[in-house]
């Protein structure tokens, strides 16, 4: 998909600093994760101030200053989708965040990718709508290679496992057809999932620093689809995902 209508004006009709002030003390490191009972349990286990909420239509997220492992951050559950995720990337920004790691599951497009292994993206496939609004047109948006090295090293640092390579965002959960399956394969991407581009694109645009990895959930590349551990919400993984959230995070917040 490209979209011919992008304006690179930076100011727009609305614009996050005309509604949202800094606030004294917010943590520069955000930490965003697409599991509730993740978020939930590392709240029962580390504690956390709730400092602001992120005010939606659907009701409010709370975002918690919870310090863990050394590491001081806003921890948060994301909206799912690129635009509601995005959003809440430039309220946070506007808040005071400057560095941001997100994690949560992903579809896999190679079988051969185990249920729960990590995956790292280095591009994201722009099959979504709000990362045209941020960036010129282009079928790709590449994540910054030093924020990338940074999650990279910071998995290598914990022994943890990983692939890395490209991802689909889509905004069409339920549009993901055989054939793009297959033309997505073949430009290379590992797995499929709604955010990645979107907040890649917000974070060039703002100039902040941002991170992400999926934990490996349903298979795509099956006869039928297979949920897989998809149901479970990361819990399997849970503590490994914050681990290595937390220590790249503290990597962004070393970067120049």
């Amino acid at each position: 998909m490209l979209c011919s209508d992008f304006d690179p004006d930076r100011k727009a009709v609305i614009n996050p600093e005309d509604n949202f002030s800094p606030l004294p003390g917010f943590p520069q490191m955000c930490m965003g994760v697409y599991s509730q009972p993740i978020v939930e349990s590392l709240l029962q286990r580390f504690g956390g101030e709730e400092i602001l909420a992120l005010r939606f239509c659907s009701g409010p997220v709370p975002v918690y200053r919870v310090r863990a492992l050394g590491q001081e951050f806003a921890l948060f559950v994301p909206h799912v989708g690129g635009a509601a995720s995005g959003s809440m990337m430039e309220e946070l920004a506007a808040h005071g965040g400057r560095c941001f790691v997100f994690f949560g599951s992903c579809g896999v497009l190679q079988g051969e990718i185990t249920d729960g292994h990590l995956i790292l993206p280095t591009a994201a496939v722009r099959d979504e709508g709000l990362s045209y609004h941020y960036l010129p047109p282009a079928d790709e948006v590449a994540l910054d290679p030093a924020c990338v090295a940074a999650c990279r090293q910071a998995l290598e640092s914990l022994g943890l496992p990983f692939v890395e390579g490209k991802t689909w965002t889509t905004d069409g959960f339920y549009r993901e057809t055989r054939g793009k399956v297959r033309r997505r394969r073949e430009q290379g991407c590992l797995c499929v999932e709604m955010e990645c581009a979107s907040l890649a694109a917000v974070a060039q645009f703002r100039g902040l620093r941002f991170a992400q990895f999926f934990f490996a959930a349903d298979n795509l590349d099956a006869p039928a689809w297979d949920a897989r551990g998809l149901p479970h919400l990361g819990r399997s993984v849970g503590d490994q995902c914050f681990a290595a959230a937390v220590e790249a995070g503290r990597r962004l917040l070393a970067l120049p």
